[in-house]
């Protein structure tokens, strides 16, 4: 059995003792009160150092962690954004305004398409009596107004003559209207016809070196079937970018490009064509696609026309321009997108009225649609052209409404020019 030790304790110290045990609960509630207190501020500190750690290291730059799923490396610029967003607008306790990651629409660029140019007969005749920036002068200003300008180039420039074998036909331009296209504001011509190989092969390529070497881009034609196919981009001073291809369905034997020089076919392969556009469409902003194609001398296009122009447009191209008929053809509004069937001659010598007359397309393109002014235009016999008013412009116009009827399109005409638009323009 366990003693007890004795009380020794004082009856003053016992006093003493229980007087201070009277005091001793409110101390013990003050040193808790007080330990509470520190815990807390502790805690609170503990919590802002924390997110201080976190939130440095989400930051660019720093490493320790990041907002991306498990298995990447690294988190999207758009979750960085995202959490920086959210810091700031707890830092400052006002609602950080989301940061919108779609591109910006594209502005929008003017096009003036015109037809069949060429610099043989009667307008070589013209370029040595008058110069070759004479054979422009009466369009030159429109041309020279828009984003950018192009027409199809009929004939080969060239001083040499080697006339390809079997052909009816040969053209066989003056080198000086090369200087005249740039003059005038022409940007880009297509080669993809039926008379670019009329004086061979080197004529051809020496056609294009001419061409280039003025400062017009070529499409439709090349050194091989690689070339022939490759695009031509413009580049607005907007910042807009237009890409433009070229094709023919009026093949001579012999012209097709392939292992060497010659034009672009279309007819031959459409799958060709489509992915062309495709991949057109994937760098550029706007696309518009020429084909020579049709038949001589109608003004309604045939089955194969409609066909590749929708095909053209259901693959990215926003506009398509047609020429070969040497007379107009109607025009026609397709998924919202413009077609103009053939422009008919621009610059070459005739002698008939049907195969004077032609309109300049002055098309505003946009994300939001297209707009479409039609501005008449004579070439005189030896096929030279200007802008006609009164009622000389006036027939142009008429005719142009009356063959874009069965096309489902309504022309609008309005003073001395013809108006179309797609619905959202």
């Amino acid at each position: 059995m366990k003693r007890r030790r004795p009380d020794t304790t004082s009856h003053a110290a016992r006093a003493a003792q229980d007087a201070g045990s009277t005091t001793r609960p409110e101390a013990r509630q003050a040193r808790t009160s007080g330990r509470v207190v520190v815990i807390v501020v502790a805690a609170a500190a503990l919590t802002i150092l924390a997110a201080v750690a976190l939130a440095s290291a989400f930051e660019p730059g720093h490493g320790g962690g990041n907002l991306a799923q498990p298995g990447s490396s690294a988190a999207s610029p758009t979750a960085r954004s995202v959490a920086a967003g959210s810091s700031q607008a707890a830092s400052s306790g006002s609602p950080t305004p989301a940061t919108s990651s779609t591109p910006a629409a594209a502005p929008a660029v003017s096009i003036v398409s015109g037809g069949d140019t060429m610099g043989d007969r009667g307008v070589k005749a013209y370029i040595a009596a008058q110069g070759a920036d004479e054979v422009f002068a009466g369009i030159a200003p429109t041309l020279r107004a828009a984003d950018a300008a192009w027409v199809n180039l009929e004939s080969p420039l060239t001083n040499t003559s080697d006339p390809y074998p079997g052909k009816d036909v040969h053209f066989q331009g003056d080198p000086r209207l090369a200087a005249g296209l740039a003059d005038a504001g022409i940007d880009v011509v297509n080669m993809a016809n039926n008379h670019a190989v009329d004086q061979g092969q080197a004529g051809l390529l020496e056609s294009i070196r001419r061409v280039k070497a003025a400062g017009v881009k070529v499409v439709g034609a090349g050194k091989d079937a690689a070339a022939a196919r490759r695009p031509a981009i413009v580049h607005t001073s907007s910042g807009a970018t237009i890409g433009f291809l070229g094709w023919t369905d009026i093949i001579w034997p012999g012209y097709e490009a392939g292992s060497g020089p010659g034009v672009a076919t279309a007819r031959t392969d459409m799958s060709q064509v489509t992915q062309a556009i495709r991949r057109l469409k994937a760098r550029v902003d706007y696309v518009v696609v020429c084909f020579h194609w049709g038949i001589e001398y109608t003004d309604m296009p045939i089955a194969d026309q409609v066909s590749e122009a929708h095909a053209a447009i259901d693959a990215g191209a926003d506009m398509v321009i047609g020429h070969h008929p040497h007379v107009l053809q109607g025009a026609q509004l397709y998924k919202g997108h413009f077609i103009i069937y053939s422009l008919g001659d621009l610059v070459f010598d005739h002698y008939s009225l049907a195969t004077g007359q032609t309109v300049l397309v002055s098309a505003v393109l946009s994300p939001h649609g297209v707009k479409v002014t039609l501005i008449p235009v004579y070439a005189s016999s030896n096929g030279i052209p200007a802008i006609v008013t009164g009622a000389a412009g006036r027939a142009i116009l008429l005719h142009m409404q009356q063959i874009s009827t069965p096309l489902g399109t309504r022309l609008k005409i309005s003073g001395d020019r013809a108006y179309v638009r797609s619905s959202g323009a």
